[in-house]
């Protein structure tokens, strides 16, 4: 016995349909199911989850196709960025990476500070081949500096020119586009070409390389210093004039003496006298 699954009613185990509600029975409905139930088609390859994530990124995008396994092209990739000043984010190695670019200049961006939202993407491409997609977004929170720079300056140049004055809102939205286009568009355009330029090159962006500093030379090994010759001792023989000089000459200080107590030289003669006598002993 089965019951109804419509309105509950008991069914014989061979019913086809409800007496009660004329519902098909439960095993009628699989059998019918089953016999015209169409093949299932084939699940559809999964995009990984980094290219979906950069597909759904916009803006501005470059891809070139390198030589080079994806471990070596995601190497290379890094290195460029690292060349560019890129903050790195977020990276899954050898698949992919998010990073922020900022660009400053003068020129093109009037000394204001645009950010750029960047995803790497690498993937086979073939034997020894590997396919890299960069892809810049801008962030317009960064651009809102220059765009108001921008069109403060319409409007200053307005106060002094009477044709531009009278084609004012003409002016500011025609410079905000320029801006915005060369800001979404040109930079992020040009940094990538640069950047695709060097991968392509087959050349890894290294760091500058340090300067060569000579080894220091090896301390010399130590050596005592030199001890003065011994001078030989003098012999009673050779004294004995020495010691009548020096009798000498003390006795010519005292009578030097004598004459300054007399008054017959200064204090200032004798003592140079003194002096010059001391310096023969």
């Amino acid at each position: 016995m089965t019951a109804c699954a419509g309105c509950g009613t008991a069914l014989a185990a061979d019913a086809k349909f409800c007496a009660v509600c004329g519902r098909p029975s439960v095993a009628m409905a699989a059998g019918a199911g089953a016999a015209t139930a169409p093949p299932m088609p084939p699940p559809m390859p999964q995009m990984p989850n980094v290219l979906r994530a950069a597909g759904a990124s916009g803006g501005t995008s470059k891809q070139a196709t390198l030589n080079g396994a994806p471990h070596d092209v995601f190497a290379r990739a890094l290195q460029v960025l690292g060349a560019e000043n890129a903050e790195l984010t977020w990276q899954q190695p050898p698949r992919g990476a998010k990073f922020v670019l900022t660009r400053k200049s003068m020129w093109s961006t009037a000394g204001t500070s645009i950010k750029y939202d960047g995803d790497l993407q690498v993937t086979p491409a073939g034997p020894a081949q590997s396919t890299a997609r960069i892809a810049l977004k801008l962030q317009w929170g960064s651009a809102m500096p220059l765009l108001a720079l921008q069109g403060g300056a319409v409007v200053v140049a307005a106060m002094f020119n009477y044709y531009i004055a009278a084609f004012a809102l003409i002016f500011i939205i025609g410079s905000l586009a320029i801006t915005a286009w060369s800001v979404s568009s040109g930079i992020p355009e040009k940094a990538l070409n640069d950047m695709m330029r060097v991968l392509q090159g087959g050349a890894p962006v290294m760091a500058p390389a340090p300067a060569y500093a000579a080894p220091a030379p090896s301390p010399a090994p130590y050596s005592p210093p030199a001890q003065p010759a011994p001078q030989p001792a003098a012999t009673p023989a050779q004294a004995a004039p020495k010691q009548a000089e020096a009798a000498a000459i003390i006795e010519q200080i005292k009578q030097v003496a004598s004459l300054r107590d007399a008054g017959a030289i200064t204090p200032e003669e004798f003592e140079a006298k003194k002096k010059e006598l001391l310096a023969r002993i």
